[in-house]
């Protein structure tokens, strides 16, 4: 993981020492959180933090979550800042810098997963290249990064996977172009293909 200020290795080290402390171990493991276990704080903050609500729930009771301080640059910020939302009820606030980090971390995993450069962003931040981006609204919609996340943790670690990520991003450029605009369509999708999906992996 990359620390990008003194903030950023504090913040992340008490998170640990936190769940260590009320006996929370590494999903499938005996093994206590610490930093090295989280290729970036974007994935730390959105897949660890954020997301799990049994975490979320301790950390913030804590006072850990948000601090009023950006966890990457240490920027003091306020509940006006921009913020990464789960479930409409659990976030993260972060500075117009950190989100800009937030994003290119996000881009650097696409690259990665994919072997090419993340297709570049319009005006509005969205990359209209997806069809559960285009359903969503944005690339960033916590739903979003929960498909990303199966992806890489299941999909991307089995050969039908893999095959099944490849056809997907071959088709859904021009799928995705198509829905443009098309919010009946798009809504219908969202609400009874794909929310019924990110509710089913994130039980997993």
């Amino acid at each position: 993981m990359k620390y990008y200020s003194e903030f950023t290795t504090k913040y992340v080290q008490d998170i640990c020492d936190a769940l260590t402390e009320v006996g929370i171990v590494r999903k499938g493991t005996q093994d206590d959180f610490t930093p090295d276990d989280f290729e970036t704080l974007t994935d730390f903050l959105q897949n660890y933090v954020v997301m799990p609500l049994e975490l979320y729930t301790i950390l913030n009771s804590r006072g850990l979550v948000n601090r009023g301080r950006c966890p990457y640059t240490g920027e003091t910020i306020d509940r006006s800042s921009p913020s990464w939302t789960w479930m409409n009820n659990r976030q993260v606030y972060v500075s117009n810098a950190g989100l800009a980090i937030m994003k290119s971390e996000d881009d650097a995993d696409f690259e990665k997963v994919m072997g090419r450069p993340a297709p570049p962003r319009n005006s509005t931040g969205k990359t209209g290249c997806y069809i559960a981006t285009v359903c969503y609204e944005s690339e960033y919609a916590p739903e979003v990064i929960n498909l990303k996340k199966y992806r890489d943790t299941i999909l991307q670690k089995s050969i039908l996977g893999k095959a099944f990520v490849k056809l997907y991003y071959f088709m859904s450029p021009t799928i995705a172009n198509w829905l443009k605009d098309k919010k009946t369509i798009n809504s219908f999708i969202r609400i009874y293909i794909l929310d019924l999906i990110v509710t089913r992996i994130s039980k997993k």
